[in-house]
């Protein structure tokens, strides 16, 4: 059941968050379909990733259709536990392998076609989350043909794979520490990736506290930081990064970056039900509204509203098409001081106060 949303400023927002939000002191963003748009950088990977797999390591008759789409990657997305998109490659290549052994399948329209449906597969068996570990243990406990399908199936090619495809030459000793030997295109999916924030707010962010929680290396962070512009002014201390061990949806990466400036409350701004189980996570342990969830579903997409109504069934504080949209609501609900409000030009308002327990 929803919860009350009223819309303001081009963003849905939970009317019992309403009253926290000029409360705001710390904005945390992840990366991917936020800041950045990845459709044609990692969601391809993906798509590339599992194509040449099935072409070249397990040899299978030549695709002539394309087994990843974007609507496969958003259902994988919203169950959770997919965050890490190297093993989301994984995961698929699995489903695939496992329906080609149970069904005596050998073509690819008859793979991605045929029930049962990977949409289907995810939310009967990986609804609750999990992720690739619980995808590896249903397969192993209830296929006959595990063995020969986890002789297929191996995780160390495809990551490798994935992340040659993304990086290509040019970055990929720079991002993971190793020189292609696979994939040996100069240029990978990377450089097709384009900005989402608008710099006319960076001025407005830096009266923040910002910070970055991802799943991504270092390396390809710091490439993104620098793309946006941000690097001059981002602490490094407030960017957490798969190299810091701690992976969403754990709270402790947010709730490492809230500590650092004492912050009294946060906003954490992604576009997954990972990021989403990350704050609710994060208040449930702590008892009480540390950190409210804004969720961006996406523009001019055929899955935006079914993004919307779900992120708001599972009771997202905010959902909005972008970025730009939560960060002008925060914006305009922030209790500046004189000073600030003189700076910014802009007007302070909100429609109560809150206790701030």
């Amino acid at each position: 059941m929803f919860s009350k949303y009223s819309l303001e400023k081009e963003v849905y927002l939970k009317e019992d968050s309403y009253c926290y939000l000029s409360q705001i002191d710390t904005i945390i963003f992840d990366i991917d379909g936020v800041l950045v748009d990845v459709e044609l950088s990692y969601h391809k990977t993906i798509r590339d990733t599992v194509q040449y797999y099935f072409n070249n390591i397990v040899k299978m008759t030549p695709m002539e259709i394309d087994l990843v789409d974007s609507t496969i990657l958003m259902n994988f997305k919203m169950v959770g536990g997919f965050n890490d998109d190297w093993e989301l490659c994984a995961a698929i290549i699995l489903f695939y392998l496992w329906k080609s052994k149970e069904y005596q399948l050998q073509s690819a329209s008859e793979l991605k076609d045929k029930p049962p449906l990977i949409s289907d597969f995810v939310k009967q068996y990986l609804s609750d989350g999990g992720g690739l570990p619980k995808m590896i243990d249903w397969i192993r406990g209830n296929s006959d043909y595990a063995d020969q399908i986890f002789s297929l199936w191996n995780k160390e090619i495809i990551f490798q794979l994935a992340k040659e495809c993304y990086a290509g030459q040019k970055h990929c000793f720079n991002f993971y520490h190793f020189q292609p030997s696979i994939i040996k295109k100069q240029e990978g999916n990377i450089e097709q990736e384009s900005i989402l924030f608008e710099a006319t707010l960076e001025d407005r962010l830096k009266k923040f506290q910002v910070g970055i929680y991802t799943g991504r290396s270092r390396g390809e962070t710091s490439y993104i930081i620098e793309k946006i512009g941000w690097k001059k002014w981002l602490s490094p201390e407030m960017i957490i990064t798969c190299e810091d061990n701690i992976k969403k949806p754990s709270p402790a990466g947010l709730k490492l970056l809230l500590d650092k400036n004492f912050s009294r409350r946060g906003l954490y701004i992604g576009d997954t039900r990972d990021d989403l189980l990350t704050v609710q996570n994060l208040n449930r342990k702590e008892k009480r509204i540390r950190c409210l969830s804004a969720i961006v579903t996406g523009e001019y997409s055929a899955e935006e509203r079914e993004k919307e109504r779900f992120y708001r069934d599972k009771g997202a504080d905010l959902v909005a098409g972008n970025v730009n949209q939560v960060l002008r609501l925060v914006f305009s609900m922030a209790k500046w001081t004189g000073k600030q409000k003189e700076r910014l030009g802009g007007e302070v308002f909100g429609k109560q106060n809150c206790s701030g327990k």
